[in-house]
C-alpha cells in the first residue's frame, strides 16, 4: 500500500519527463502501441538496420547510487526518498534466509516498474535522443519496453555505430549487453538476384512477436508481426500440462478454462495479418482438448464425430483478431 500510494505520487511527476520512445508500465500505453510504432519506422520511415538490445539481469543490476543521483533530480522530499532507501536495502528472502542487495530494484515490488523506468529513461532514452541521434546518418528510431528494447536505423554504418558504443554506454551506469541475445540484424526485404535463388529475411524477435518481412492481400511488401515460436510452444505446453493435471474435472470446468486460454492468447497475439496463426493456436486447443479427454473412463473411446458434436453444445470462443491497427 506505501509503495502504490508513493508511485501515484511520482508517476504523474515523471510522465511529463518521459519520451515517447518508452511504452513499458505507463499510463495509457501498452505492448501493443511498440509494437504499432516500430512497424510504422519500418514501413513508413524506410528504417532496414536493426540493433536487438538485451540487457543482462537488468532488475537485478540497477545501480542504487546511480538511481539516487536521478531521482535527486526530480524527487526532493525526504520521507519519499527515505521510503525509497529502504525498499532498496530491503533484501530478499530465499529459503528463509535474508540477502542483503546492494543493486537492482525490489522484486515484486508495486514500484520496481517506476523505478526502473526512471533508470533507464536517463541512461538510454535520454542519451538516444539528444546526444546519439544528432551524430547519425538518416533517421533512426527506439523503441523500448521495459529492459526491452530495439533500435531501427535508415543507414547501415550508423547502425554498427551504435552497436559499438551502446555497451560503453550502458557500462558507465552498471549494466551490460547480453553477448550473444544483443545482436545487428539486417532487416532488409532481399529480393532474388536470380532465378533460383528464394527471397529471404533476416528476423528479430520483440515483445512475443517475429517481425518478417511477407506479402498482404493487395500484394505489397509489409512487415509481418506472428507469435514467436518459444511463445507459441509455451502458450500450447501451457494447455496441455493443465488439461493433463485436470483430467479428472467436469468437461463443464475444463471448457471453461480452455475458453479463458483462447480469449487471453487473442487478446495479445490477435493482430491483423495474424490470423492463420491464431486459426492454428486454436485448433491445436482442440486437439489438445480432445486428447485428454479421451483418456478419460467413459469418454475412453471419444471419437472426432462425438467430440465434434460436444463442441456443437459447447463451442469454444473463434479464434479472433483483437488488434486492427496493421493494415493488410
Amino acid at each position: 500500500m506505501a509503495q502504490r500510494a508513493i508511485l501515484m505520487l511520482l508517476e504523474p511527476i515523471y510522465e511529463t519527463d518521459f519520451l515517447p520512445c518508452s511504452y513499458g508500465f505507463r499510463p495509457g500505453r501498452s505492448a501493443h502501441e511498440a509494437l504499432h510504432a516500430l512497424r510504422g519506422g519500418f514501413m513508413e520511415q524506410g528504417l532496414r538496420w536493426v540493433v536487438d538490445v538485451d540487457i543482462s539481469k537488468y532488475f537485478d543490476t540497477i545501480d542504487h547510487g546511480c538511481l539516487r543521483k536521478f531521482l535527486d533530480q526530480r524527487v526532493t522530499d525526504g520521507v519519499v526518498r527515505r521510503m525509497i532507501d529502504k525498499w532498496l536495502k530491503a533484501g530478499v528472502l530465499e529459503k528463509g534466509v535474508l540477502r542483503r542487495t546492494t543493486g537492482g530494484t525490489p522484486q515484486g515490488g508495486v514500484i520496481s516498474p517506476l523505478l526502473s523506468n526512471i533508470y533507464l529513461h536517463h541512461v538510454l532514452d535520454e542519451w538516444f535522443e539528444t546526444v546519439a541521434r544528432p551524430r547519425l546518418k538518416g533517421r533512426c528510431q527506439l523503441v523500448r519496453y521495459a529492459d526491452d528494447a530495439v533500435m531501427a536505423f535508415e543507414d547501415h554504418l550508423s547502425g554498427k555505430r551504435m552497436l559499438a558504443v551502446l555497451g560503453k554506454r550502458l557500462e558507465r551506469f552498471g549494466l551490460t549487453l547480453h553477448p550473444t541475445k544483443t545482436r545487428f540484424v539486417d532487416f532488409r526485404f532481399k529480393r532474388p538476384q536470380g532465378r533460383h535463388l528464394a527471397t529471404t529475411a533476416t528476423t528479430f524477435d520483440f515483445l512475443g512477436f517475429t517481425h518478417v518481412w511477407g506479402k498482404s492481400l493487395k500484394g505489397k511488401d509489409v512487415v509481418r508481426q506472428i507469435t514467436a515460436k518459444d511463445r507459441y510452444a509455451r502458450a500450447l505446453a501451457a494447455v496441455s500440462e493443465w488439461c493433463r493435471q485436470n483430467l479428472h474435472r467436469p468437461f463443464r470446468e475444463q471448457h471453461a478454462r480452455l475458453s479463458r486460454m483462447i480469449r487471453g492468447h487473442c487478446a495479445y497475439y490477435g493482430i491483423s495479418g495474424h490470423g492463420k496463426r491464431i486459426r492454428w493456436y486454436h485448433h491445436q486447443v482442440v486437439r489438445i482438448s480432445r486428447k485428454w479427454l479421451a483418456r478419460r473412463g467413459r469418454h475412453s473411446k471419444l471419437s472426432w464425430p462425438r467430440f465434434r458434436a460436444m463442441l456443437a453444445r459447447h463451442p469454444l470462443p473463434p479464434a479472433s483478431i483483437v488488434h486492427s491497427y496493421v493494415a493488410q
